[in-house]
């Protein structure tokens, strides 16, 4: 047998989480969903997925969908092992666009496919707003099109995740670009960056140049309600049209902040704390938050901040936090 008649089954992807740099919200539409503005990028932090055409371990959770079976599996006590897992709702959705155009059964038989299994090493803290579940949904449609042979493209498939929530879109885009090495052969991957003007509900997605920053990225170990935040929104703000305003999607600003700031005492306490503390050029919660990032441009600075945050007393021995990078893994040494 030829290297070109092997057919892989394995494909191991790292899941990027997002930020906002900006995030404005235009409207409420009247399917409950909101229009917004969003300069969005990707952070070098991840989950690490493998996703195989082959049961290999004992799986947690399967569901049958399409004439495939589906595994689940984790050791991360704190994503639902379901079909509400958005991994799982990527899957369902990547298969069900593909077996719209082919006959399914053949193309499994053809890429000698028995189901498909994903496994998550969840890194990322969870309902952060950093995207951490639709970066997984992202990388599950990206390697199960890959393993079937790539029969959906880029914009394909970013169209797809639309159905699976406003956040894939860009992760689609965004973890392409940085897993290029293990996707080739994907229609259009040199369209993928890792930056966008995201609008619409988030299926809006305009690749731009990314912005350098190196980030301290801080959680202080909750959970945030998007849905609950956005009521806030909608309760403070009737009668508001917020889409006749101007919007500078260049300027760092988040609109949701202001609401789970109010909300959440722990959040805010932990943004207080890091605008005074820290010697960064920006403090910004990203998404509906709890997850705050500090942008530095100055290498000294971050450097210094990060050191001195082992014995700082004004951490909180609950709250995480990450050194890392946004804009691209090459843009900075």
């Amino acid at each position: 047998m030829g290297r070109e008649d092997i057919k892989p089954f394995e494909i191991e992807l790292k899941a990027y989480a997002k930020i906002n740099l900006s995030l404005y919200v235009l409207s409420r539409r009247t399917d409950g969903y909101h229009d917004i503005k969003s300069f969005m990028q990707g952070i070098n932090i991840f989950d690490i997925l493998k996703i195989r055409t082959k049961l290999i371990n004992s799986f947690n959770y399967n569901c049958f969908f399409a004439e495939t079976n589906i595994y689940l599996s984790s050791t991360n006590k704190n994503i639902p092992l379901t079909a509400d897992n958005l991994a799982v709702k990527g899957a369902v959705t990547v298969i069900e666009v593909i077996s719209n155009r082919y006959d399914l059964n053949e193309l499994m038989k053809e890429r000698d496919a028995e189901c498909i299994s994903i496994e998550i090493n969840k890194k990322l803290p969870v309902a952060a707003g950093i995207a951490g579940g639709s970066g997984n949904a992202a990388v599950v449609m990206l390697g199960v099109n890959h393993l079937f042979g790539n029969p959906l493209s880029l914009r394909e498939l970013m169209d797809a995740g639309a159905k699976v929530g406003a956040d894939v879109p860009f992760s689609i885009m965004m973890n392409a670009h940085l897993n290029a090495d293990e996707l080739k052969g994907l229609l259009e991957l040199e369209e993928a960056k890792c930056a966008a003007i995201v609008s619409g509900i988030g299926e809006v997605v305009e690749a731009v140049m990314p912005k350098p920053y190196l980030v301290i990225l801080f959680n202080p170990g909750i959970a945030v309600s998007t849905k609950e935040v956005y009521e806030a929104i909608d309760g403070k703000s009737e009668g508001t049209d917020f889409a006749q305003r101007e919007v500078d999607v260049n300027r760092f600003y988040n609109e949701l902040e202001l609401y789970t700031l109010t909300k959440y005492r722990e959040v805010q306490n932990l943004v207080s704390r890091m605008r005074e503390y820290l010697h960064a050029d920006e403090v910004l919660m990203s998404g509906s938050g709890p997850t705050v990032a500090a942008y530095y441009t100055d290498k000294t600075r971050f450097e210094a901040d990060y050191e001195a945050l082992e014995s700082a007393r004004w951490v909180e021995p609950t709250w995480r936090y990450w050194k890392t990078k946004s804009g691209g893994l090459n843009l900075w040494s």
